[in-house]
C-alpha cells in the first residue's frame, strides 16, 4: 500500500475580500450635486446682495437702517453657507470611493454642474424673478426741477414739469417730441388723465392768474388750440382737479362757470353758471358725465353731476354733512365718488357714492378705529399720484393698521361693505387692471411688484423691477407687458425721471 494511497490534497480555498458597500458611493454622487445647488445658491445669493442693495443690507450695529435685504437671502445665505460644510465632504467620499482619482474628480465637477439647475430654481423661487428694465431717460436738468404731472397714451408716455412736456415712445424710449410752454409762462395744471390722444394743461406768466388753456395732442406734441378763460384770481399756484377731459370733450372750471369745448378743436359746447354767491371748487370728468363740487356762502356744499353732451344737469346732492364747510376731492366722475373731508374737530371724513340719481349709496369712513384709508393726493402736484383705485365694482385703497401695519382692502361701492383685506406692507404706487391691481413696492424699503386679486384679495409675488430708484409717490401705468414708472424727483445720478420695465 502506498502512502499516498486513501489521500487526497486539496488546495486552500482563497479568501474572500469583503465585499465594497455602495452607500458611500450613492453619498458621493448626491453630495457631488448639492455642491453644486449650494454654490449656486450662494453665488446667486451674492450677487443679489451687491447688485440689488449694493453689498449690504438690514441695520447696523449702530442702529442705521442699510436699506431692505433681497428677497430671499435671510435664509438663502446662512443656509448655503452651513451646507457647504455637510456637502462638501459627502462629495469628497464619493470620489475617494471610485478606483481612479482622475476618474473620480471628472465625475465630481459633472455632477456638481447639474446642481446648477435646481440652485437657480431654489433661487427663483425665493427671489422671485428679476424684472428687467427696457429704458431709463436721463435725470433731469437743472438740479431744482421737480415733475408735475403725467399721462401715458397709448404708444406715448409724457411727463410734465414748469416749462415742457416730453413724449417718450414707451418700446424704446426715444424722444418723439417735446412741448413747450409758451413765452416766459410756466405750466399751472394738467387734466388728470389724457382721452383720446389728447392731454389738457393751463399755463400762465409768474406769479399771474392761470388763464390759458391747452390742448395738446400726444402723437404729435403740437398744441391743437388754445385760449384763454377767465381769471380766477390767484396766481399760478399749481391746481388739480380744474381741468378735465373725456369721451371727446375738455372741462374747464373758472370761479363760477364750468365750461365744456370740443376736445380736439375747442369749439364751445356748452357752460354752466353759479349764484352770484357761490363758486365751483372742482371739476372731474367720465364717460359722459362731468361732476362738480359747488361751495356756497353759509350753506351746505353741492355735488353737482353734469350731462358731459349737454350740460344740464343730472342731479344735484348736497354734501353728508352737518356744517357748511367741507373740502371735497372727487376721486370718480362716472361712478361718481367723492372724498368728503368736514371741517372742525368733530366733522366726517368719509368716502361717498352716488347712484343715477344722486342718491348717496355707500358711505365708507376714512378711519373707523381700526384702519385709516389713504385716499389723498400725493406728489406731482398737477396730477398727484393715489394709493386707491376704483375698479370692477370697489374702492381699492391702502390702509393703515395700528403699529405702522399696513394692508389693502376693498370696499363695495354698491352698499359701502368690507369684501376683503389683504396684508401687503406699505407700497409706493397702486394701478388698476381688469380683475386686479398692481401693487409697486417702495424702492428704498421694499422693493418689488405684486398683483392682487380683486375677487378674493389673493396676493402674488411678480418679481423685482430693476430700474433706478424712483420716489415714494410715482405715477405707476402698465400697457401690454410693460410698465412704466413716472419720478417727481430725478436730478441725482442713478435716478430716472420715466423708467420701463417688462414683466416677461
Amino acid at each position: 500500500m502506498s502512502v499516498d494511497e486513501g489521500f487526497q490534497i486539496v488546495p486552500p480555498e482563497p479568501a474572500k475580500r469583503p465585499g465594497r458597500s455602495v452607500a458611500p458611493l450613492v453619498i458621493g454622487v448626491v453630495g457631488a450635486i448639492l455642491v453644486g445647488t449650494v454654490l449656486t445658491l450662494l453665488v446667486s445669493t451674492f450677487w443679489a446682495l451687491i447688485a440689488e442693495a449694493g453689498g449690504s443690507c438690514g441695520t447696523s450695529d449702530d442702529g442705521t437702517s442699510l436699506g431692505p435685504c433681497p428677497r430671499g437671502t435671510a435664509w438663502m445665505l446662512p443656509v448655503s453657507i452651513v451646507s457647504l460644510f455637510i456637502v462638501v465632504p459627502a462629495a469628497l467620499l464619493g470620489v475617494a470611493r471610485v478606483g481612479s482619482r482622475r476618474l473620480g474628480c471628472l465625475g465630481a465637477v459633472v455632477l456638481a454642474a447639474v446642481g446648477i439647475f435646481p440652485g437657480m430654481a431654489v433661487f427663483r423661487w425665493s427671489h422671485g424673478r428679476t424684472l428687467a428694465a427696457v429704458w431709463q431717460a436721463r435725470p433731469d436738468r437743472p438740479m431744482t426741477v421737480e415733475g408735475l404731472g403725467g399721462w401715458l397714451s397709448g404708444p406715448t408716455v409724457v411727463r410734465g414739469r414748469f416749462d415742457r412736456l416730453v413724449g417718450y415712445d414707451v418700446a424704446t424710449g426715444a424722444v418723439r417730441w417735446t412741448y413747450t410752454v409758451p413765452g416766459q409762462d410756466v405750466l399751472c395744471a394738467m387734466s388728470r388723465t389724457a382721452a383720446d390722444g389728447v392731454g389738457l394743461i393751463a399755463h400762465g406768466a409768474e406769479s399771474q392768474p392761470c388763464s390759458h388753456v391747452a390742448a395738446v395732442d400726444l402723437t404729435t406734441g403740437r398744441a391743437l388750440w388754445e385760449r384763454t378763460v377767465p381769471a380766477d384770481g390767484g396766481s399760478t399756484a399749481i391746481n388739480a382737479d380744474v381741468i378735465a377731459v373725456a369721451d371727446g370733450m375738455a372741462a374747464l372750471r373758472t370761479a363760477h362757470s364750468v365750461m365744456a369745448v370740443r376736445l380736439r378743436d375747442g369749439t364751445p359746447l356748452w357752460q354752466d353758471k353759479t349764484a352770484d354767491q357761490c363758486r365751483f371748487a372742482t371739476v372731474a370728468a367720465g364717460h359722459g358725465q362731468v361732476l362738480t363740487t359747488v361751495s356756497c356762502v353759509d350753506q351746505v356744499p353741492e355735488i353737482r353731476a353734469l350731462d358731459a353732451g349737454t350740460g344740464h344737469a343730472r342731479w344735484t346732492a348736497k354734501a353728508p354733512i352737518r356744517g357748511t364747510i367741507a373740502n371735497i376731492r372727487p376721486l370718480s366722475a362716472d361712478p361718481a365718488v367723492v372724498w368728503i373731508q368736514e371741517s372742525g374737530q368733530r366733522g366726517v371724513s368719509v368716502v361717498t357714492s352716488f347712484d343715477e340719481t344722486g342718491r348717496a349709496r355707500a358711505s365708507i369712513p376714512v378711519d373707523d378705529g381700526q384702519r385709516r384709508l389713504d385716499v389723498g393726493d400725493h406728489g406731482f402736484r398737477a396730477t398727484p399720484a393715489r394709493d386707491v383705485v376704483l375698479q370692477d365694482g370697489l374702492l381699492v385703497a391702502k390702509a393703515q393698521l395700528p403699529g405702522e401695519k399696513y394692508r389693502v382692502v376693498a370696499y363695495d361701492l354698491a352698499d359701502g361693505r368690507l369684501r376683503w383685506s389683504a396684508k401687503t406692507g406699505d407700497f409706493a404706487a397702486i394701478q388698476a387692471e381688469p380683475g386686479r391691481v398692481h401693487l409697486l413696492g417702495d424702492a428704498t424699503w421694499k422693493p418689488g411688484l405684486w398683483a392682487l386679486s380683486l375677487r378674493d384679495g389673493r396676493l402674488n409675488y411678480l418679481g423685482l423691477p430693476r430700474i433706478a430708484d424712483y420716489d415714494d409717490d410715482p405715477l405707476f401705468y402698465s400697457t401690454g407687458d410693460r410698465y412704466v414708472v413716472l419720478a417727481e424727483r430725478a436730478v441725482q445720478p442713478g435716478s430716472a425721471p420715466v423708467a420701463v420695465f417688462r414683466a416677461h
